[in-house]
């Protein structure tokens, strides 16, 4: 009895099914429009057990990249060097999250050029895998990278600490950097936690955790373990 209901369970099933438990507070496409204003203090997110999650910080000050329930977050400082601390008591003006505990990892050949190419690598692999791609999910990518291009946000306003005049972000250029990826990706979010033109967010803390920030480019041409969120 019990092998009959295995089977029908895998008949009847015909996606892995990915996190449900994506969660976000404010929005990309808001933040101007609300003068950069915090919507969450990451120390009320009540479950931070396995926690994941992304946002800019503070008012424009930096980015935050949980990773499995560490809080990091980087800003520039005045040598325009970014500096990676650590703190929950911080504040975002969008934010993106979800608690994960399990994982399906792959080892997948990364072939791509830029952040496009990328999100259809993550594609194509959930489709391979048969994921269910119509929820949002979380994917983690660790491995050597041939190019990255991070960003760093900085503050819009003179009255916010840490601000440089005329200095929007702080761009940094690395090759051959080895480290791990967090994305988010959905469908329906973009303008929300993804931009309007993309179906993912990434973010990238090299394996030192002394680089860490939003990607822009990306170039990559090796195997790499892909690991997919999972209920």
């Amino acid at each position: 009895m019990k092998n009959l209901l295995a089977i029908l369970l895998i008949l009847f099933s015909p996606f892995i099914t990915t996190s449900q438990t994506v969660k976000n507070i404010g929005s990309m496409a808001d933040m101007g429009k609300e003068n950069f204003a915090p919507h969450i203090r990451l120390d009320t997110v009540t479950n931070k057990k396995h926690l994941f999650g992304l946002g800019p910080y503070g008012r424009m000050q930096g980015e935050i990249s949980v990773w499995d329930g560490i809080p990091y977050f980087s800003a520039v400082n005045t040598n325009g060097e970014g500096v990676v601390s650590k703190n929950w008591q911080i504040e975002a003006p969008f934010f993106v999250y979800a608690n994960v505990a399990k994982w399906q990892k792959h080892k997948v050949n990364l072939d791509c050029q830029n952040l496009q190419e990328l999100q259809k690598n993550i594609e194509n692999i959930a489709k391979e895998k048969e994921y269910n791609s119509e929820k949002p999910f979380v994917i983690k990518i660790k491995g050597k990278f041939d190019h990255l291009t991070t960003h760093i946000v900085m503050p819009r306003s003179s009255d916010v600490l840490g601000y440089q005049a005329n200095k929007k972000q702080a761009d940094y250029n690395f090759e051959q950097i080895e480290g791990e990826i967090l994305v988010f990706y959905s469908q329906k979010h973009q303008g929300i936690y993804t931009h309007k033109d993309s179906f993912i967010h990434a973010h990238f803390l090299s394996k030192d955790k002394k680089t860490m920030g939003h990607i822009d480019k990306i170039k990559s041409n090796g195997i790499v373990e892909m690991s997919f969120s999972m209920e």
